[in-house]
C-alpha cells in the first residue's frame, strides 16, 4: 500500500521525532518505528543513526547544508546519517515506513574499532544495499506484523546486526567471514546465557561474559552456531520451557517469567509458529 502525502503541512513546517510514537532506548541504543505515513521531518543528529528502510519513500531530501532534491529512499536498504548532521526529509508517498536507530559512542565503543571518522566527514549516505540488510527489513515487517512488542534485547540485537551490516557495506568492517569465537570464549557465552535465561540480557553482558567486542559475539556466534545472538538466546529460552513444561506442572505463565519471555503470550507465539504446537498442548502430547 502507498500512502500519497495530499495533506502534508506547509513546505515550510517540519516536525521532529517525536511525531513517532514508536520510539525509546535499549541501553546504548535508541530507536524510533514509521509507519507507512507520510511526514515531514527535520533533526540534527548528536549520535550515528542508521535507518533500516522497509519499503520505498518517495520524498524531497536535505542533508546539512545542500539543498532539497528529489531522493527515493528504497525499500530494504539502509541510510547512514553521521552524528553532527542535519537531516530534512519530506516524504510524500511511504511504503511500510521506516526503524531508525542511534548508537552512542559508547556503544560504539563497545562494539570494535572500527574507524569511523571517514564515514563521517563523508556525511549521509543513502540506498545502501546487502543482502543481509535485505533478510533484516524482511524480519522486522513480519514481526511488527504480529502486533507484539520488540523486547529490549530484540531491539539492541537488530541495531546490532544493522550496524554490523552497514559499516560492512560501506567497507568501514571486515568482510562477512570475520573472527569466530574461541571455545573457551563459547564457553563462557553459553554458561552465562543459561545462567541467566531468567533475566533481562543484553547484547554487551553477553559480550562481556567472553571478553571480547559485540562485532566478535554477532560474527562468532553465527560461525559457531549458525544464529545471531538474539536467535541462540531464542532456542535456549525454548529449551528450557521445554524441559519445564514436561518436567514440572508449574504454571504457563511461571514458565514463561523462568525462561525470560517478555509474556506468556510471547512463549505461546513462538512455540505455535515453531512447534505447531502451544505450550499446553506441547505439556499433554509431549
Amino acid at each position: 500500500m502507498v500512502a500519497i502525502g495530499h495533506n502534508l503541512p506547509p513546505d515550510d513546517r517540519f516536525g521532529g521525532l517525536e511525531q513517532f510514537t514508536a520510539r525509546g532506548a535499549a541501553g546504548d541504543v535508541g530507536y524510533c518505528i514509521a509507519r507507512a505515513t507520510p511526514y515531514t521531518l527535520e533533526f540534527s543528529n548528536d549520535r550515528d543513526v542508521i535507518c533500516l528502510l522497509l519499503g520505498d519513500i518517495v520524498c524531497r531530501a536535505k542533508f546539512d547544508d545542500d539543498r532539497r532534491k528529489p531522493l527515493v529512499f528504497l525499500g530494504q536498504t539502509a541510510a547512514y546519517h553521521p552524528r553532527g548532521g542535519c537531516v530534512q526529509v519530506r516524504a510524500e508517498e511511504v511504503r511500510q515506513g521506516f526503524v531508525a536507530f542511534s548508537y552512542s559512542p559508547e556503544y560504539q565503543a563497545s562494539f570494535d574499532d572500527a574507524p569511523m571518522e571517514r564515514p563521517r566527514l563523508a556525511g549521509s549516505r543513502n540506498n545502501i544495499r546487502k543482502d543481509t540488510i535485505r533478510a533484516l527489513a524482511t524480519f522486522v515487517l513480519a514481526r511488527l506484523r504480529t502486533g507484539d512488542p520488540f523486547s529490549p534485547f530484540e531491539i539492541q540485537s537488530l541495531a546490532s546486526l544493522l550496524y554490523l551490516e552497514t559499516i560492512r557495506a560501506m567497507g568501514v568492517a571486515p568482510g562477512d567471514r570475520g573472527r569466530t569465537l574461541s571455545d573457551r570464549e563459547f564457553r563462557a557465552v553459553c554458561e552465562f546465557v543459561d545462567a541467566a535465561l531468567g533475566a533481562d540480557l543484553t547484547c554487551a553482558q553477553i559480550a562481556a561474559a567472553a571478553n571480547v567486542p559485540l562485532r566478535a559475539i554477532f560474527e562468532g556466534m553465527k560461525r559457531r552456531t549458525g544464529m545471531t545472538p538474539y536467535r541462540f538466546v531464542i532456542e535456549r529460552r525454548m529449551a528450557r520451557a521445554r524441559d519445564m513444561l514436561l518436567a514440572t506442572q508449574a504454571p504457563i505463565s511461571d514458565i514463561a517469567l523462568a525462561c525470560g519471555f517478555s509474556s506468556q503470550q510471547h512463549m505461546t507465539s513462538l512455540f505455535s509458529g515453531r512447534l505447531g504446537k502451544t505450550p499446553q498442548q506441547f505439556r499433554t502430547q509431549g
